[in-house]
């Protein structure tokens, strides 16, 4: 006899427990005697010891190395987030995980060069000077011609740290012209140019070079000027004339002797801006060289000086950074001290005019007005007005004044600017 059962299938659904924490929940928070602490496991939980009761320990017992696994027992509820509690709780960390800043890299610099002008004509409508060995710079049309920013798109490298020890040893003089050989313009700007050349391949022992410049007139007599330059492979050749034809042509040295000269390469630098320059009756402005006597403080400049006669019976000194960054000063004669001039009204942008600019030029550095120094000198609030002679800077401050003073200033104008 065969006795078939059926089997019987039972399905059983689980109803989900949602478990809602509140400010006071259900489970008992473990407490240990005030003085005592909450031994905790490695993994957060509070250690459960005979009839699930917590364990606790004072000071006296600890030895030190549980001090992370510790929590002090407090009263009542406020630990809820500073305790693991085992029956489904986790452990509450009110401090923020740590962020890691992305590591910086350094962008490489850029040199901003352009075979060809971005305008083919300068502002006298000449076409400005194209040719392999040219790069040119753009610039604000409106802003003053900066050698000094020129001169940041270049990098600093001294030959000494690129040259091999056993180099040095080589006691004879460079075998090689030096080669790829750039000649760097800012649009805009006649006075100067940038030379730029490669490295020394690297077993070439050179400690420096002598670049060599020449007008067309010169040229015609083998006349050429000689600049020597250390540890660097670029040179600005500046107080050039507007409209002229120049040579040149660079030559490595070392302690041993020179190397032979490159090939010469020529440019041509653009026109004048018309509405820069103020052209006293005769041409140029003259400036004269003479050592004088000024309050160095107020300076950022401390190269050539050089002097003129205003139009208004006073004597501006200029001390250079380069030709066309300087500090200007003014005095009532040659042979008396030569003073800052503070600007009421401003940064001294306007001052400008004591060098024959019709810019409202580039000043700096620009410091609180309260930090500078209160020193004599002279000072004006607009263009054109008469200076006084009196107290400059220090505003804020006792017997301070609010005529501000520079340490430099750009006003498109070369000093001395002819060559």
């Amino acid at each position: 006899t065969t006795t078939t059962t059926a089997a019987t299938t039972t399905s059983t659904t689980a109803q989900p427990t949602t478990t809602k924490l509140t400010a006071k929940p259900t489970t008992v928070i473990p407490k240990c005697p005030r003085g005592s602490n909450i031994r905790l496991n490695e993994d957060g939980y509070p250690i459960l010891g005979l009839a699930n009761i917590v364990e606790c320990f004072t000071e006296e017992e600890s030895s030190g190395m549980e001090l992370d696994m510790m929590v002090t027992a407090s009263t009542e509820w406020d630990s809820l987030d500073a305790l693991a509690i085992k029956e489904g709780f986790q452990l509450i960390t009110t401090t923020l995980p740590p962020t890691t800043e992305p590591p910086t890299t350094t962008e490489p610099v850029s040199r901003s060069f352009h075979m060809t002008p971005q305008s083919k004509f300068d502002k006298a409508g000449n076409e400005r000077f194209v040719a392999a060995h040219v790069n040119y710079i753009s610039k604000d049309p409106a802003a003053p011609c900066s050698l000094t920013e020129a001169l940041e798109h270049f990098q600093v490298d001294s030959l000494v740290d690129i040259i091999p020890k056993e180099l040095q040893d080589k006691a004879q003089p460079p075998e090689r012209a030096p080669h790829q050989i750039t000649i760097v313009a800012v649009e805009g700007c006649h006075s100067f140019i940038i030379l730029d050349w490669a490295k020394p391949l690297k077993d070439e022992f050179v400690t420096g070079y002598l670049v060599y410049s020449a007008s067309y007139d010169d040229i015609l007599n083998n006349q050429w000027s000689a600049k020597p330059t250390a540890a660097r492979t670029h040179l600005p050749i500046e107080n050039l004339k507007p409209n002229t034809r120049y040579y040149f042509k660079i030559q490595a040295r070392n302690p041993y002797g020179y190397g032979p000269i490159s090939e010469a390469l020529t440019f041509v630098t653009e026109s004048d801006d018309p509405q820069i320059i103020v052209r006293p009756p005769g041409g140029e402005p003259i400036w004269i060289p003479y050592t004088f006597k000024f309050e160095p403080s107020s300076s950022e400049c401390s190269g050539k000086q050089y002097v003129k006669r205003t139009w208004y019976r006073k004597f501006v000194g200029v001390v250079l950074c380069n030709s066309l960054r300087y500090k200007i000063f003014l005095a009532e004669g040659l042979r008396d001290t030569f003073y800052s001039i503070g600007d009421a009204w401003g940064k001294g942008e306007d001052h400008c005019q004591f060098v024959d600019s019709f810019m409202e030029g580039r000043t700096g550095t620009h410091t609180y007005p309260e930090s500078l120094h209160i020193i004599p000198g002279y000072y004006r609030s607009y263009r054109q007005e008469p200076v006084t002679f009196g107290l400059i800077g220090g505003f804020g401050r006792f017997g301070g004044t609010s005529n501000y003073y520079v340490g430099w200033y750009e006003c498109g104008v070369p000093i001395p600017g002819k060559w």
